[in-house]
């Protein structure tokens, strides 16, 4: 089959079933989809549909999220507005820690962690805890399923350690008097 024939052949598919077929073309790559772009003006704009941008992978931002403060801006508005639960990982983690905006933060991080993203979850959890809610943190970790396996978690937590790995994290006087409060007693085991 010619390369035009394929092209009519996928171009005459319906629109929904062309933007599920991209939107599983966008969950394992951002530069597969971007290809995707410069075929033809059909598939082009069903790339465009929110379906796709939603599931759209973002790891490779999300591993390094201070560089979307420079790149990727216009591809992040889409995401957000998507509601792709890895670009609110992102956006929380800058809101948060590099702009000292802790109520958009934290709203961006519990986006994440409602759209099960696991590194959005495990670092808003986390933050909840730190900030005096310890039940509610633990609440949030439970959905990690941590109890069952801590596999899942431990690649969370290597995951966020990596995303934050070029963000200075200040350390709130809260964080401080959360630590002392449940400092483990002199005779528990390290």
């Amino acid at each position: 089959m010619s390369t035009e024939n394929s092209l009519s052949l996928i171009e005459s598919l319906p629109q929904e079933l062309l933007a599920e077929i991209l939107a599983r073309v966008a969950s394992s790559s951002v530069e597969d989809i971007s290809h995707c772009l410069t075929v033809s003006r059909t598939i082009s704009s069903a790339v465009q549909d929110d379906h796709v941008i939603k599931r759209l992978n973002l790891r490779p931002q999300a591993m390094n999220p201070i560089l979307t403060c420079y790149r990727y801006q216009h591809l992040m508005v889409k995401a957000i507005n998507s509601n792709n639960p890895a670009a609110h990982y992102i956006e929380g983690i800058k809101q948060f820690f590099a702009y000292d905006n802790r109520t958009v933060g934290l709203h961006h991080l519990r986006k994440s962690a409602e759209g099960s993203y696991d590194n959005g979850t495990y670092l808003y959890g986390i933050v909840v805890s730190c900030m005096g809610n310890i039940e509610e943190g633990k609440t949030i970790l439970r959905t990690l399923g941590w109890e069952a396996s801590r596999r899942r978690t431990k690649r969370a937590w290597r995951e966020v350690k990596r995303s934050m790995r070029f963000v200075y994290v200040i350390l709130k006087p809260e964080y401080t008097a959360t630590l002392k409060s449940n400092q483990p007693p002199l005779t528990c085991h390290k």
